[in-house]
This record gives C-alpha cells, structure tokens and sequence, in this order.
C-alpha cells in the first residue's frame, strides 16, 4: 500500500462526507470500507467507495446491512495530507 493510500484509508475511518452516501441515515460499519484510486491530477484524487450502512429497523425487526458505494474527490495540501473531501 502506498503513503497516499494509506493516508486515505486512515482519513475514511472518520470521514464525515459518507454519510453524504450513507442514504438511509444509518452508520457505516468501519471495517467494511473498501476504496480503489480511479484518477489521481496534482492535488486532486478521485476515488470510489464501498461499504456497508448498518441500519436499526423498526423494533423486534433487528438491524439491516445495505451495501453503498460512491465516489469522493479528496484535494490534498502541500504535504500529501488530505485537506478536504467532496462526493462526486
């Protein structure tokens, strides 16, 4: 794994922009995101995200899992750290 993948699979354990694709307002399960690197232009990155949103049902219905995926675009600063994210 490269610094620049590592860095973003450290950023997506607490990136507040899946929940921008976490669509039935549940939370994501961490150790379910998977990332892959589709275009990388100076300062800007571009990548596709997997991961699982666990939902609580109604009552005695127990908890649901929904599969979720989309795309960021992270910039990043003068040091390779990310700076801010925005979903594509």
């Amino acid at each position: 794994m490269s610094d620049l993948e590592g860095k973003i699979a450290r950023y997506l354990q607490e990136c507040r922009e899946l929940a921008g694709l976490a669509e039935g307002g549940g939370c994501w399960q961490a150790d379910s995101i998977e990332f892959e690197l589709l275009e990388i232009k100076g300062r800007r990155v571009i990548i596709a995200v997997r991961f699982i949103e666990i939902m609580r049902e109604a009552p005695c219905s127990g908890i649901e899992q929904v599969d979720r995926h989309g795309c960021l675009r992270l910039e990043l600063d003068e040091f390779g750290d990310i700076s801010s994210t925005h979903v594509c």
